[in-house]
């Protein structure tokens, strides 16, 4: 896209509410033409779990997790099946509910995952892939632009899924 349409930048909006990664794959792909591959849950769960006690380190823990009810959320998005994990982190009210709720949701989530703790590929979340990023002469950026599902918003990064 920045070379079809000549623009200077892109601005990257709310995407990295759930995908804080975005910054680290938009300089790599910038630099090298190749994506990163998305980040595992294990990794997902560390920044989430730093996000969040930062969260109750600033603001407490009862205004903290109050305010991280709004974020699990987001992180969730890109968990695949993440439901029960959802539900119970919007009713977060101490420091343990939001471990409790991770441990949780890591048994619960077993029944969608290979012997290697794997999505299935039936369960996987489409792959994030920025609007500046795609190949547009790609088949499947073609499909979406002809079945009008591509919301283009010229050269802004957006949460784009393949």
């Amino acid at each position: 896209m920045l070379e079809e349409t000549g623009c200077s930048g892109v601005s990257i909006g709310r995407g990295a509410f759930y995908d804080p990664w975005i910054f680290k794959r938009t300089d790599h792909y910038l630099r090298t033409g190749e994506l990163l591959p998305e980040p595992s849950l294990d990794e997902r769960i560390r920044v989430m779990s730093r996000h969040f006690d930062l969260m109750i380190e600033v603001f407490g823990e009862e205004l903290g997790c109050r305010l991280f009810r709004k974020v699990a959320p987001w992180y969730a998005k890109r968990f695949g099946p993440s439901n029960e994990f959802k539900k119970r982190c919007v009713s977060l009210v101490t420091r343990a509910d939001f471990y409790d709720a991770l441990a949780f949701y890591r048994e619960w989530r077993k029944p969608f995952c290979d012997e290697t703790g794997e999505l299935l590929p039936r369960f996987q979340p489409s792959p994030l892939v920025a609007s500046f990023m795609m190949d547009p002469n790609d088949p499947a950026v073609l499909s979406r632009r002809r079945s009008g599902t591509e919301r283009s918003r010229g050269c802004v990064v957006s949460e784009c899924l393949l």
